[in-house]
């Protein structure tokens, strides 16, 4: 992905170029460029990278992204000074982008040969893939591609994502500016004593202590500032030279929801230099912070003078409880060596690296900064490029009908289960620089002091657990992949186990909805138990499929008798407020058979309290009149599939109008659009985080997999002949509803062939084409017509459209 002609920036050029790095296309690349030369001397440039063009306006472009190392820059603007003609190349990969600005800081010239990226990911045609949709309408088309490239954009092979930093035998870590990467074996020290030696190379360095490496996630960071500053463009506000900044929080900066705070500065009462050795002393003892180099000490200060109004530090004072990282500010670079870490109370040894373990498991795996040994699915390429266990969900579904990359799903499905915790639970976000083998304990207890030591994966977002299951059986379905699922069937079912009920369940907390006996979560885990019951059936677990059985029957009459409201037509949020409900609950007692069709009906009629425009808002206690209010296209891609369920023109109608109100403003603005869904849009029909939008989203690309299924009508037969599409169903029902007239779909099938449908209506006639393997068998079903197909690989008629 190159601009291949040659282009010069002059002295008079503030701003060089504003390159859409490609139409509508989004991935993760690695920033390069090729300078012919500059003129008369070295110049500066700034490049900024954004996925929507009004970034490139901002000082920070549309980061920095804090919240995880997540193998890629921090830090969305980068300087380089060009001395000399030749290659340059970004260390760093950059998360998801389509905007790309390079602007001359100081005075001269310089020309390039070509300014582009190189992908770290598959470039694929998406007009080629191994899955596909197309109909008579154009807008259909293009909405059923923004899944299919979000999930290309979010798929990592094995080792694409490269090590963040360079250990030498001598020198130690070699620390480009970054979130810090942080160590797992400090993650339950507490009141320590940190020492190091740091030799800056540009700029800075950066370090953080008391930072726990599991949520929140944050902690103090602290970064020493040297006397010289190479590029104009630095912020010496920020980072005043000679000083140690101490802040708080995920970074420097705020950045929309990762909260930080600058708590102060502290001048450092020497000139720091670049290119010399310091060796630095981090003292926490409960109560105060101290820095000192060498023999020179900084500053010393108490906690408690900095109040922090966080609900997650009772009393505002700074926890001392946490680990420690290395990493920099923006275009920082330095050598970190010689680590130690003591009881600051007692002196006694805790810990002790050189950091010039220069092997694969020496110090970057022990930091979190290695390259990712494993598949990989993201939530997205930008941010927070961690694997949700939520977020996989839609994924796995959406790669079922495009892509096709089962082998990268079963890669991201290990990489979760290695991570699972001895009580069953698994990671609600897993990161993939970090090895579970060493970090695991760290990540599911290292909370800091608000958890108190509890395992955090069963407090957080816990409902994440039932969604994660149903990204496993929708991956074993239509995949067939019996040979995982039997492989890695007791961590399934030990996960399942936390959660198994016939009452309803309460959790800690939830996504969906309420969690002490919400109808969402519990729907959700009917819908659980009915598919994990199937995927034993297929595994010859007899005495499981028939627990979760009789499980779900059992909390399918819990839900009934306790959230159903008669009077309203609804299922109550939860026992404690059953005159309101949502997108969720409508969603998921829908599609797990908990609702019976008349309830169904009922239920989904109620669905105009909850609409906007675009889309529905998740539930009626949101407020619609509140401008910050967004919808989710990940809540209503789980709706729309219960919508298009029940089969009637009303319900097709009402799903395409949804499809093209929330999902065209995606395609509408191209200074927005990337080509692929997003993650929240707003009620005026932008990015709904704004610059913090990911734009690349595969929680947001449901229509891609509704549309195959419902408008074209491919589905898997029902129960376990469904598995691998031995057995299928074309019903192209809501497609004719939706008015569609021309429409041909594709799947790849278990069984060495595509199953493929072609139809096409004309003069009250439909002319009906399809393709599958002649191992497996289908129906084809409209209205009330239907006729089976077997022992072919191609099968052609016409009928009569139902009037």
């Amino acid at each position: 992905m190159l601009v291949s002609s040659p282009l010069r920036i002059s002295c008079w050029a503030w701003l060089f170029a504003v390159l859409p790095l490609s139409t509508r296309s989004q991935s993760l690349f690695q920033p390069t460029s090729l300078a012919l030369g500059s003129e008369p001397g070295p110049v500066q440039i700034e490049v900024k990278y954004s996925e929507e063009i009004w970034g490139l306006a901002q000082n920070f472009s549309d980061g920095p992204f804090p919240y995880a190392t997540a193998l890629a820059n921090t830090y969305r603007v980068e300087t380089f000074e060009i001395a000399e003609p030749g290659r340059i190349e970004s260390f760093f990969l950059q998360g998801g982008q389509r905007w790309q600005s390079i602007r001359l800081l100081t005075d001269g010239d310089v020309t390039f040969d070509m300014v582009g990226l190189v992908p770290s990911i598959p470039v694929v045609d998406i007009d080629d893939l191994p899955g596909s949709f197309t109909s008579d309408d154009e807008t259909l088309n293009q909405i059923w591609k923004l899944g299919a490239r979000a999930v290309v954009a979010a798929c990592l092979e094995p080792g694409s994502q490269k090590t963040m930093w360079e250990i030498d035998e001598e020198g130690g870590a070699y620390v480009r500016g970054m979130r810090a990467g942080t160590t797992s074996m400090g993650t339950f020290f507490r009141d320590y004593t940190l020492e190091f030696d740091t030799k800056i190379e540009r700029g800075g360095v950066g370090w953080t202590v008391a930072f726990p490496v599991a949520s929140p996630a944050r902690g103090i960071q602290l970064n020493l500032v040297a006397e010289n500053q190479v590029f104009v463009n630095t912020n010496t506000t920020l980072t005043r030279p000679n000083s140690i900044s101490f802040d708080f929080g995920y970074s420097m900066v705020n950045v929309t929801t990762l909260t930080s705070w600058h708590l102060d500065t502290f001048d450092v009462p020497f000139s720091v230099e670049e290119d010399t050795w310091y060796r630095i002393k981090t003292v926490l003892d409960g109560t105060h912070l101290a820095v000192s180099i060498g023999d020179v000490d900084v500053f010393n200060v108490s906690l408690s003078d900095y109040y922090i109004s966080d609900s997650r530090l009772p009393g505002g004072t700074i926890d001392s409880l946490g680990s420690w990282g290395f990493g920099g500010w923006q275009d920082q670079i330095g050598y970190f060596r010689n680590v130690v870490v003591y009881d600051t109370a007692n002196g006694s040894e805790l810990y002790r690296n050189p950091l010039t373990d220069a092997s694969e498991d020496g110090v970057i795996r022990e930091y979190g900064v290695m390259a990712n040994r494993q598949a990989a699915y993201l939530d997205g390429p930008k941010r927070d490029r961690l694997v949700w266990l939520s977020d996989f969900l839609h994924t796995v579904r959406i790669i079922g009908a495009s892509t096709s990359r089962y082998d990268l799903v079963k890669g991201t499905l290990q990489f979760i289960v290695d991570w699972q915790s001895a009580s069953g639970l698994l990671p609600y976000a897993a990161a993939i620089g970090h090895d579970p083998g060493l970090a695991k304990q760290a990540f599911a207890f290292g909370g800091g002091s608000y958890f108190a030591g509890s395992e955090i994966w069963s407090i957080i977002l816990p409902d994440y657990q039932i969604l994660g299951v149903l990204a496993f059986t929708n991956y074993v379905r239509p995949s067939n992949d019996v040979d995982f699922a039997r492989t890695t069937w007791l961590q399934w079912k030990a996960n399942m186990a936390i959660n198994s009920t016939t009452g309803l369940l309460s959790l800690f907390g939830a996504f969906l909805g309420p969690s002490d006996g919400g109808s969402a979560i519990n729907c959700a885990l009917v819908e659980a138990l009915n598919t994990m019951a199937e995927v034993a059936t297929v595994l010859g677990e007899d005495s499981d499929a028939e627990e979760y059985t009789t499980l779900s029957t059992g909390l399918a009459l819990a839900i009934n008798s306790n959230l159903w409201n008669e009077d309203l037509g609804i299922y109550g949020l939860s026992p404690a407020n059953m005159s309101e409900f949502s997108v969720n609950s409508i969603a998921f007692c829908t599609t797990s058979g908990t609702a019976t069709p008349e309830k169904t009906s009922r239920f989904i009629s109620a669905l105009g309290s909850l609409e906007l425009s675009p889309g529905f808002k998740d539930s009626t206690e949101v407020n619609a009149s509140d401008p910050s209010t967004n919808i989710s296209p990940n809540t209503n891609g789980f709706l729309l599939s219960a919508l298009l369920s029940q089969g009637t023109s009303d319900a097709a109608k009402q799903s395409l109008e949804l499809i093209k109100s929330l999902w065209t403003p995606m395609l509408a603005d191209n200074r927005t659009s990337t080509g692929a869904s997003w993650e929240y849009v707003n009620l005026d029909e932008g990015p709904g985080l704004g610059l913090f939008t990911s734009l690349s989203h595969p929680w947001g690309g449901a229509p891609t997999y509704v549309l195959t299924e419902w408008a074209a009508g491919i589905q898997a037969a029902e129960g376990v002949d469904g598995f691998g599409y031995r057995s299928w169903v074309v019903a192209p029902q809501m497609g004719v509803y939706m008015g569609l007239e021309d429409v041909s779909a594709r799947v790849v099938t278990a069984f060495d062939g595509d199953l493929a449908v072609h139809w096409q209506v004309e003069n009250g006639t439909m002319a009906v084409t399809i393709l599958a393997p002649s191992e497996t068998r289908g129906v084809f079903r409209l209205g009330q017509f239907e006729k089976s197909l077997s022992g072919c690989s191609e099968y052609n008629f016409s009928l009569a459209l139902p009037m």
